[in-house]
C-alpha cells in the first residue's frame, strides 16, 4: 500500500470463521476428502497468520529501539566470498578458444568485477590478447569491450577505440561514453567528423557531442552550436548539445539563449534549450532570463529555471516564496524548501515548517530533517515554535512529521498533544505519536497512554480492530516500549495478555510486551510469568512461536534472573537462540559466542570450480 495516501483494504474473513467453514466441510464422508481438505485448511490459514503478524503499512522510519537492547544480531563484518580458483578456471576456459564459451566467461568477468571480485580485473591482459586475434565474432567483441570498460582502466582506451571503429555502433555505444569519461582524445577525429557531416544516428551524435565537450576540443563549441540551432535535429540531441555548449562557451551564451527563446515554433523546447545553454551562467542577465522563464506555462521550464536560480543563489528562490509555495511540481517546492533552510533565518522557520504538510512524503521528511538540523543552532526556539504550531493543526501529514521532529528534539511540552493524537484516524499519526511519547518518556502521560493501549486491546477482542489496521500494532508496541522503559507497573496486566501465542494481534506488540515485562520484573522473577515465557521459548514445533517473541522471552527470563528456567536457557542457547545466549551471559557471565560469519557466498556462475567438503 501507499504509505502516505489512502489505501484499499479488502475485508478478510477472520481466521476463526475461515477455519469453521472448512471444518464443516471436513465432515463429508469420503476416505480421502478429509485429508485433502485438512491440507487445504492449513494452506489457507498459514498465509492469513503471516499477514496478521506485521502492521499494515511501511514504518521503517520509526524503529523500535527495544530491538537494540540487547542487540541480538552478533554478526561479523559482511564479507563477499567467491569460489576458490574461479578466475583460474575461467582463464583455462579462455585457452580453449571456443567462441561461445569465451563470450560467457568474458561476460562473467564483468559481472564478477561489479560484485567485488578484485582478481577479475587482472584478466585484462588476457582480454586484450584475445581482442588482437583475427576473425572473432562481433558478439565476443562486444563482451570484451564491455568487460574492459567495466574494469575502468583508461590504459585500454586505444584498443577500445580501435574495436569501436572496427565493429561499429554496437561496440561504440559501450566504448565512447567511457572514452569521454576518461577524457581520452583517441576518438577526437571521429567525433569531430561525425558532427561535421551530421549523418550519423542520434545516439552516435550524442556520443560525439559528449566526447568533444569532455575533452574540450578546440572546435567543439562551433560544431555543437550548429547542432543546437538546427531545427531538423531531434529534441533529445539538441538538448544534449545545449547542455554541453553551455559548459564550453563563456561568452555570447545569453545572446544565443535569447535567440532560441524568441523563436515562435516549439516554444517549450526552445525555452528548455535556452535554459540549458545558460546552465553555467550566473550574471545578472542570466538571472533575469531565468526569472522571465517562470512566466512560461510549463512545469518543465519553470523547474529548470528555479533550479538555476537556486544554483546561483538560494535567496533568489527564497524571495519567490508566495509564487512557488503551492506549485504542483515537487522539484520546484524542493528547491524552495532548500532555499528556506539555507537562509538559516528565524523569520523563515514558519514558512519552512508549513511544508511538513506537503502531500509528497519525501519532501515532508526532507523538511523534517532540515528543521532538526537547524534546531542544533541558535534557531532552536524558532524551529520548535513553528513545528508546535503545525502539530496543533488538524492536517494529518503535518501532525505526523511534527511528532517526529519534536520527538527527536525531546521537546517535552509536545507530549500532551501526542497523547491526543494517539486516537487519530490515520495510522501514520498513531505511530508517530506513540513513537514520540516513547522518546519523551514523561511519567505524567503514562496513565493516558495505558488507557489508550487498553482500548486497542479491547478493540481487538471485539473484532473492531485487527492487525491489518494501518500501524495499529506498531504504535501499541511503542507504548509497551515506554511502559517497560519507565517501569510502569500498572501496565503489567495488559501486557500479560500479549504473552500467549496469538497471531492475530500483531508481532511487534507481542515482542514489545514480552520485552517490557522483563524490564518490569528485573531481578524479580515471578513464577507464573516465568513459566509462560519458558513456554514461549520451547514452542518451536510444527507451528512455532515467532522468533522475536522467543528471543525476547529468553531475554526477559535473563533480566528476571529466573534460576528455575536455566535448563531451558541452556538448551536453547546451545541450539543457537540468541536471546538465551544473552540471558546466560547476563545471569552467569557465560561468554557470548563469537560473531557469526556474515558471509555472502556467490556461486551462481555458469562455470564454477567444484568445492571440496572442507569449503
Amino acid at each position: 500500500g501507499n504509505l502516505h495516501g489512502d489505501v484499499y483494504r479488502p475485508e478478510f474473513p477472520s481466521l476463526a470463521s475461515k477455519s469453521s467453514h472448512l471444518m464443516h466441510i471436513l465432515t463429508i464422508p469420503h476416505p480421502y476428502m478429509k485429508r485433502l481438505l485438512t491440507a487445504a485448511c492449513l494452506a489457507l490459514c498459514i498465509p492469513l497468520v503471516s499477514v496478521g503478524q506485521k502492521p499494515y503499512g511501511n514504518f521503517e522510519e520509526y524503529p523500535l529501539d527495544l530491538l537494540e537492547r540487547p542487540n541480538l544480531r552478533w554478526l561479523s563484518d559482511r564479507e563477499v566470498v567467491f569460489p576458490e580458483g574461479l578466475v583460474e578456471l575461467w582463464a583455462r576456459g579462455l585457452e580453449r578458444n571456443d567462441p561461445q564459451l569465451s563470450r560467457l566467461i568474458v561476460d562473467s568477468l564483468a559481472t564478477a568485477h561489479r560484485r567485488g571480485l578484485k582478481e577479475a580485473s587482472e584478466m585484462a591482459p588476457v582480454l586484450k590478447e584475445l581482442a588482437s586475434a583475427k576473425d572473432f565474432s562481433p558478439a565476443l567483441a562486444l563482451s570484451i569491450a564491455n568487460t574492459l570498460v567495466t574494469f575502468d582502466q583508461d590504459e585500454n582506451a586505444e584498443l577500445l577505440a580501435e574495436m569501436a571503429t572496427e565493429f561499429g555502433p554496437t561496440v561504440a555505444a559501450v566504448v565512447e561514453p567511457a572514452l569521454a569519461r576518461w577524457q581520452s582524445k583517441v576518438y577526437e577525429t571521429q567525433w569531430a567528423q561525425r558532427l561535421s557531416t551530421g549523418t550519423a544516428g542520434e545516439t552516435s551524435m550524442i556520443h560525439a557531442v559528449d566526447g568533444l565537450s569532455a575533452i574540450r576540443s578546440s572546435n567543439a563549441a562551433e560544431l555543437i552550436a550548429a547542432i543546437l540551432t538546427d531545427e531538423k535535429r531531434t529534441p533529445s540531441l539538441r538538448l544534449a548539445a545545449a547542455n554541453r555548449f553551455g559548459s564550453l562557451q563563456e561568452s555570447d551564451t545569453l545572446k544565443i539563449a535569447k535567440e532560441l527563446k524568441g523563436r515562435s515554433d516549439q516554444e517549450i523546447l526552445n525555452h528548455l534549450l535556452a535554459i540549458q545553454v545558460l546552465n553555467h551562467a550566473d550574471d545578472e542577465g542570466a538571472i533575469q532570463f531565468f526569472r522571465d522563464c517562470l512566466a512560461v506555462d510549463s512545469n518543465a521550464v519553470q523547474s529548470q529555471a528555479v533550479a538555476n536560480l537556486y544554483r546561483i543563489q538560494p535567496a533568489l528562490v527564497e524571495e519567490r516564496f508566495d509564487q512557488l509555495k503551492d506549485h504542483t511540481d515537487v522539484n520546484i517546492r524542493t528547491h524552495l524548501v532548500n532555499a528556506l533552510a539555507d537562509a538559516r533565518s528565524p523569520e523563515q522557520m514558519p514558512r519552512l515548517a508549513v511544508f511538513l504538510n506537503d502531500f509528497n512524503p519525501h519532501l515532508r521528511r526532507r523538511v523534517s530533517e532540515h528543521l532538526i538540523e537547524l534546531a542544533e543552532s541558535e534557531l532552536r526556539d524558532s524551529v520548535i515554535e513553528s513545528v508546535v504550531e503545525i502539530q496543533s493543526k488538524k492536517q494529518w501529514q503535518g501532525c505526523e512529521q511534527a511528532n517526529y521532529v519534536l520527538g527527536v528534539l525531546k521537546h517535552l511540552p509536545a507530549g500532551a498533544r501526542m497523547v491526543e493524537l494517539l486516537g487519530h484516524q490515520r495510522g501514520e499519526v498513531k505511530v508517530s505519536s506513540a513513537w514520540g511519547l516513547n522518546q519523551l518518556k514523561l511519567e505524567e502521560h503514562l496513565p493516558a497512554m495505558l488507557e489508550h493501549a487498553q482500548s486497542i486491546w479491547d478493540g481487538f477482542q471485539s473484532k473492531q480492530l485487527n492487525s491489518l489496521n494501518r500501524g495499529m500494532t506498531l504504535h501499541q508496541a511503542f507504548l509497551f516500549n515506554a511502559f517497560g522503559d519507565q517501569r510502569y507497573q500498572p501496565a503489567k496486566p495488559l501486557m500479560r495478555q500479549y504473552v500467549p501465542k496469538n497471531f492475530e494481534i500483531g508481532a511487534d506488540a507481542r515482542i514489545a510486551a514480552v520485552w517490557a515485562l522483563g524490564m518490569l520484573h528485573e531481578n524479580d522473577p515471578e513464577t507464573g510469568l516465568a513459566a509462560a515465557l519458558d513456554g514461549r521459548i520451547k514452542d518451536n514445533g510444527q507451528f512455532p512461536e515467532l522468533e522475536g517473541v522467543r528471543n525476547m522471552a529468553a531475554v526477559s527470563l535473563g533480566r528476571m534472573k529466573s534460576e528455575p528456567n536455566l535448563e531451558t536457557l541452556y538448551q536453547f542457547a546451545d541450539e543457537g537462540l540468541a536471546g538465551a545466549q544473552w540471558a546466560l551471559h547476563h545471569m552467569e557471565g557465560r561468554e557470548l559466542p563469537n560473531p557469526s560469519p556474515n558471509r555472502v557466498f556467490i556461486d551462481d556462475w555458469f562455470l564454477s570450480p567444484v568445492q571440496s567438503d572442507e569449503n
